[in-house]
């Protein structure tokens, strides 16, 4: 059997690394990349895949986490858990795989966007910010934080 303790510390772990995968990419990464690289549509394909790649770890973590929550009895602060993480996965995975397939159809043919790919793009970075704050509540509201008590 696991100790209680190795699960909170693993649940703080995957807690982590999703929500500081999110907010690095958006807001540190992907940014860098657009001010250093010539070519927006290069800088573009970039900040693109690195999305998908958080939207792919957001799934797992999201899965991990709600697990986690699964071994323990409905307290009202575990199902307001499971729903931002619910909602954090919903958004992250509308952004990328119901927004981006459009976003992408919008690009003409030489890759420059074209006339709604502006307004998509902002749907898409509407998404990912609303699981960005829901990511500072889920830290916040602290269900993966570790204590003495916990060990």
């Amino acid at each position: 059997m696991i100790p209680p303790g190795a699960l909170r510390v693993g649940e703080a772990l995957v807690q982590t690394i999703w929500v500081g995968a999110l907010w690095t990419v958006g807001y540190l990464v992907a940014p860098a990349l657009f001010a250093h690289i010539d070519s927006t549509a290069e800088a573009g394909r970039i900040a693109g895949e690195l999305f998908s790649i958080v939207a792919v770890l957001g799934l797992v973590c999201g899965g991990l986490l709600l697990l986690g929550l699964g071994r323990r009895r409905g307290c009202g602060a575990g199902r307001l858990r499971a729903a931002t993480i619910l909602l954090m996965m919903t958004l992250v995975s509308a952004s990328e795989w119901l927004v981006r397939p459009m976003m992408e159809a919008a690009r003409l043919p030489d890759g420059t966007p074209g006339t709604d790919f502006g307004m998509l793009h902002g749907i898409s970075a509407t998404l990912y910010l609303g699981a960005s704050l829901a990511g500072v509540f889920l830290v916040a509201a602290g269900g993966g934080r570790i204590s003495r008590a916990a060990g």
